[in-house]
């Protein structure tokens, strides 16, 4: 990342913490102010409790995003010596998820590999929570919301092969191109989900793998990855 570049990024962080520490510190007040409070009835006093742990929550994903950047984006190699049960793994992740993923594996329930343990699972989950929430959003209702994640050893010898599919809205050949990028242009794309695909990107890089959109996939969306076994 470029010094110019840098800087946009670091404007950006302090912009998007500042919003939802904003609304922590507005809605604190109200609740320690023993008028204000005892002027809330309970459908409002609910409503306030739900907006401190969306604030919170927010807050907590945007800095575990910058924790992993700045990780994983400082390291040049990756310790994978966790003995993981892929299918466990991913039916776990799968789990997790607010949308029904549908799950595939050519891969027996025995089989384990060598990784990292905490970095595919942290790549699984950005890219599953990001299926689910494009099938949430999206604006064609014609076709089945659907998300599911397939895994081979089919593949090419000595790697293991990822699937993320969703029936989102098709993607455009410039989000594509650039989903992956590092988070310093708009694209028009949430600045937390940029970052996180660049986070997911570097941490696939570190895994011995490489990670694209299926270009050639015009029902929804198709993430292919691959890690090193």
């Amino acid at each position: 990342m470029e010094k110019k570049e840098y800087w946009k990024f670091l404007l950006q962080v302090a912009r998007e913490l500042r919003r939802p520490m904003h609304s922590l510190y507005c809605f604190s007040e109200v609740m320690q102010n023993e008028e204000w409070r005892e002027q809330l009835v309970d459908d409002e006093r609910a409503e306030f409790y739900r907006c401190l742990e969306n604030g919170l929550a927010d807050m907590n994903r945007m800095i575990d995003m910058l924790v992993d950047l700045s990780y994983y984006s400082g390291i040049d190699r990756l310790e994978r010596k966790d003995r993981v049960l892929i299918n466990r793994l991913c039916e776990e992740v799968a789990k997790e998820q607010d949308v029904e993923v549908a799950f595939k594996s050519d891969c027996p329930d025995y089989y384990a590999i060598l990784t990292n343990h905490e970095c595919l699972q942290k790549v699984l989950r950005i890219l599953l929570k990001s299926a689910c929430q494009r099938v949430k959003d999206r604006k064609d209702q014609s076709r089945e919301a659907t998300v599911s994640l397939q895994i081979s050893e089919r593949g090419t010898k000595g790697s293991l092969t990822f699937i993320v599919t969703d029936t989102g809205d098709r993607c455009s050949e410039e989000e594509n191109i650039t989903t992956f990028n590092p988070p310093t242009n708009h694209h028009g794309r949430s600045f937390v989900m940029r970052t996180e695909n660049y986070n997911c990107w570097r941490m696939v890089q570190l895994l011995g793998g490489f990670i694209y959109i299926d270009p050639h996939y015009y029902e929804g969306r198709r993430v292919i990855f691959d890690i090193t076994v």
